[in-house]
């Protein structure tokens, strides 16, 4: 009997602290979950950040240009006088690292102008950091992706950054989520 009651006692116990522990979440059906669930503070800041996502009936460039963007994880976003390709879920680590961020327009043509007039501006919304500004850019080719617009980005720091780009008279804004590296 009195083995029974330790038994007894010890299960209280660890049931009780089990269910204390922060740590330990359960599951829906009532099991507890042994390895501890982190959400980095990356996944934290992101759901803070109102980033761009795919927008219904997102946009489709005309042709010589592709329907589809270069990479399957990406949108186009815009519209025929400015567009851009962004990332499904927002977060565009590469912007921190430097990344060659090309932008389209139905009225560019490389052979009036080698050296678009493409203002690109980027503001970080969530913290100090200096503004990101570009006044040119240069051209590129790709035989998939047709002639655009190529400026360089490489970000001071991490966080929720607004993007706005202004091609002849055309204006473009968005946002999204640089994370840490």
């Amino acid at each position: 009997m009195k083995t029974r009651f330790l038994i007894f006692v010890f299960l209280f116990l660890a049931t009780i602290s089990v269910g204390c522990n922060s740590t330990m979440p359960s599951s829906l059906d009532g099991a507890t979950t042994l390895a501890p669930q982190k959400v980095s503070s990356n996944e934290s800041m992101l759901s803070n950040c109102p980033v761009t996502l795919r927008p219904e009936g997102s946009f489709i460039p005309p042709e010589p240009w592709p329907s589809t963007p270069p990479r399957q994880d990406s949108f186009w976003f815009g519209g025929n006088g400015l567009w851009t390709v962004l990332p499904e879920d927002g977060s565009y680590p590469q912007l921190l690292l430097g990344e060659k961020f090309f932008w389209w327009s139905e009225e560019f043509d490389v052979t009036e102008d080698e050296t678009p007039d493409l203002h690109l501006t980027a503001v970080r919304l969530d913290g100090d950091a200096p503004v990101f500004q570009v006044e040119e850019a240069t051209n590129a080719y790709h035989e998939d992706l047709h002639w655009g617009m190529l400026v360089g980005v490489e970000l001071e720091s991490p966080g929720c950054w607004e993007f706005s780009g202004q091609y002849k008279n055309h204006e473009l804004s968005f946002i999204v989520w640089v994370p840490e590296q």
